[in-house]
């Protein structure tokens, strides 16, 4: 296992608790990223994500974007994920991140690109698009985001309203 959860709030098995946050994560196919920075303030985007068996976020962003001005300026960022609950305020489900993210480069670049057509196969399937990504050549780059902390709910497998909190161990 590449990585750990130390469980700082709430009580529950490690293992499961890492299952049950990777099943919410592959539920969704989007993360609601957020960032700030001094003259922009603070945004939230909306990006399609991919994530590795290390714990680590990727997205594609333009890099003229406010949330990647952002990250270029201060690469501390928060994000959050869930599955739509079946009915207003019952079996919520979701993962609230934070850690730091920056523009993808050389072997990150190739994890990055990896991780998403993992899970987009036809992501940068034509070989100069998948050279500008690896590259950094085009307008759009890889983003990896590192996730530090987390706070899931998955009230269907941890019960009702409770929060668990983690320290990933890498």
């Amino acid at each position: 296992m590449p990585y750990r959860l130390d469980i700082t709030q709430g009580e529950w098995p490690a293992e499961d608790f890492r299952k049950g946050v990777e099943g919410i994560l592959a539920e969704s196919m989007v993360l609601t990223l957020a960032t700030a920075g001094p003259e922009r303030g603070p945004h939230a985007n909306l990006a399609f994500f991919a994530y590795d068996d290390n714990l680590v976020l990727y997205f594609v962003s333009e890099r003229s974007t406010r949330h990647s001005l952002h990250l270029a300026e201060e690469a501390r960022a928060a994000a959050t994920v869930f599955v739509p609950p079946p009915v207003y305020a019952e079996q919520l489900r979701g993962v609230q991140l934070t850690g730091s993210a920056c523009e993808a480069w050389g072997r990150q670049a190739e994890a990055a690109l990896a991780a998403y057509q993992g899970r987009y196969p036809s992501f940068a399937q034509d070989p100069e698009v998948r050279e500008q990504f690896l590259g950094g050549a085009g307008a759009a780059a890889l983003y990896r985001f590192q996730v530090e902390e987390l706070t899931a709910v998955d009230e269907p497998q941890f019960g009702r309203r409770n929060y668990l909190r983690a320290t990933v161990l890498r």
